[in-house]
């Protein structure tokens, strides 16, 4: 049985989610067979394997639902990749505690590195999501694959910034692939896997529990070679992948937040310990090794590229030059809503035509023409 596929299988069957106890039983026994073939002593000797998951490995079933687990892969066009595998991603089984395997719908590329994950909150603000979409659509125009884990919020935001970039994204569930979560993910999940790949180490049928997403997360950050925060509160699941990302030896960057609101803990506490604020894409790229910049516009170039119409214009234009604005009487003036608002605003920012102040304020940035 040695280290065969339904050997692989079988392992992950009996000790999903356990990945510690993995790398201590192959550390031990070398190969999946004879983990399954070892005696209750031996298995009770090595650290982490409980009573509990000693008789998992032992039970006479396991080969048989291993067997089935194959076939109902097979028949849902599931792949299961083992390390041994030539597409298993190399980056994953350098880790301390890499996967076993892998279940995949859609492809890995040896060119999936390196890879940067955007992740944040579920209830994202307009300018999280909007960050987020901004900041996945710039590294994945740089070739650079964008990696988040399909949940609502920021996750979904950055996949779909790559893809409306032509670029490619993974998806990392904590369930089973077949579990997908949430459910109304499903449409995005089925353009991810033409232009990249949904993933899990979780075995079919695996429902999605509160557990599985802090091991799911050191896949994300482990198979990247930095990861965002665009928003997050001070005790939440990005936080958990940031300090992943560090024990793994990646890059962090956060992306900053007005002080005041929930969301902007996560990322302005990450700032303050350390990582890289980022505004754009580009402060990102140019911490990944082997990226080719796109080159920075002259000074003529944003110029033109400030150049406004439509809604932008008239909103800037009820935006003071020397006084700051806040956004309610802002909303008021434009008869917008905030989100619709804010994303303009955003904008706004983003083409050096308004400065946020503390307080959700605002004030219009002169021109050099304005300047004289």
């Amino acid at each position: 049985m040695g280290n065969s596929r339904i050997s692989w299988v079988a392992l992950n069957l009996a000790l999903s989610p356990c990945p510690l106890a993995v790398r201590n039983l192959l550390e031990r026994f070398r190969e999946p067979g004879a983990i399954l073939s070892a005696g209750a002593a031996a298995l009770a000797e090595v650290p982490g394997v409980t009573p509990r998951l000693a008789a998992r490995l032992r039970d006479p079933r396991l080969l048989e639902a291993a067997a089935a687990e194959l076939k109902s892969a097979e028949r849902q066009s599931i792949r299961i990749l083992i390390r041994d595998d030539p597409e298993f991603p190399r980056i994953l089984a350098q880790l301390p505690d890499p996967p076993p395997l892998l279940y995949v719908r859609g492809s890995l590329r040896d060119g999936d590195d390196p890879a940067v994950a955007v992740v944040g909150s579920r209830r994202a603000t307009p300018y999280g999501l909007e960050m987020a979409r901004s900041l996945a659509g710039e590294i994945a125009s740089a070739g650079v694959v964008v990696v988040s884990g399909l949940a609502r919020g920021i996750d979904e935001a950055a996949h779909r910034g790559a893809l409306e970039a032509g670029g490619r994204t993974l998806a990392f569930l904590g369930s089973g692939i077949d579990r997908l979560y949430p459910p109304e993910s499903r449409r995005l999940a089925g353009a991810i896997v033409r232009n990249g790949a949904v993933l899990s180490e979780f075995p079919l049928g695996t429902a999605p529990l509160p557990g599985n997403f802090p091991v799911r997360n050191r896949l994300i950050s482990g198979i990247c070679r930095g990861t965002v925060v665009v928003e997050a509160a001070s005790r939440s699941g990005s936080l958990i992948t940031a300090r992943l990302a560090l024990e793994q030896g990646r890059e962090v960057f956060a992306v900053p937040g007005n002080a005041t609101t929930r969301n902007a803990l996560g990322p302005n506490f990450l700032i303050q310990q350390g990582a890289k604020l980022v505004m754009r894409g580009r402060d990102i790229l140019e911490e990944i090794p082997g990226v080719d910049l796109p080159e920075e516009p002259s000074g003529k170039d944003r110029e033109e590229e400030g150049v406004l119409e439509g809604e932008a214009a008239r909103i800037l234009s009820l935006v003071p030059p020397d006084e700051p604005i806040g956004v309610d009487d802002l909303a008021t003036r434009t008869g917008m809503g905030a989100g619709p608002l804010l994303c303009a605003l955003l904008e706004l920012e983003m083409k050096d035509r308004v400065s946020q102040l503390p307080g959700r304020r605002f004030i219009r940035r002169r021109r050099r023409s304005e300047l004289g």
